[in-house]
């Protein structure tokens, strides 16, 4: 990440290094995307299982209470 932020100061950079710099950074901010999207899924399954809740069914109710009885 320095070398991209050095190379910004550089007027004349020549083709093959911006063809470089720009792919690397695609993957950069495709991998962070996918980190923030897992950790975002965690975090919600992690809080309907506190909830005693399926993560990946939340608005169902647990079996072993009654239909009529939300939990907590």
């Amino acid at each position: 990440m320095i070398i991209f932020g050095v190379l910004n100061f550089f007027p004349d950079i020549p083709l093959p290094w911006v063809i470089a710099k720009v792919a690397v950074e695609i993957v950069f901010v495709i991998v962070l995307g996918v980190a923030v999207i897992r950790f975002s899924l965690w975090q919600r399954a992690e809080y309907w299982r506190e909830r005693g809740r399926d993560p990946k069914h939340p608005e169902r109710f647990p079996r072993h209470l009654p239909p009529d009885r939300t939990p907590g």
